[in-house]
């Protein structure tokens, strides 16, 4: 079964946006499949930026976006399920920046 990585950074100054559906976020996760979602996390904010040299609140990650590595049928599948996530309804995830690569096996 194929393999895609996506790479979906957040808007800028967007961080108590995503902490404040954070919790459906994780939710919907944890309600896919076993083995659809081979890895994931949080991606920090990159150098140069201001969200960079930002101090988040107490308790909180200075996340800027998110990376996953999906096991699905096809391309349209994966970005079918980011269209579900909370993230992209709510928009957090930044829509012109975010890409779905398939990736290939060696």
């Amino acid at each position: 079964m194929p393999r895609f990585l996506v790479y979906a950074p957040d808007y800028p100054d967007h961080l108590a946006q995503r902490y404040a559906v954070r919790p459906e976020h994780l939710e919907r996760g944890s309600k896919d499949p076993k083995g659809m979602m081979l890895y994931s996390g949080p991606l920090a904010p990159r150098p140069g930026t201001a969200q960079r040299n930002t101090t988040p609140p107490e308790g909180q990650l200075n996340i800027a976006g998110s990376f996953m590595v999906y096991q699905m049928n096809s391309l349209e599948e994966v970005w079918d399920r980011l269209k579900e996530d909370v993230y992209w309804r709510a928009n957090i995830w930044d829509k012109e920046k975010l890409i779905v690569e398939e990736l290939i096996d060696v």
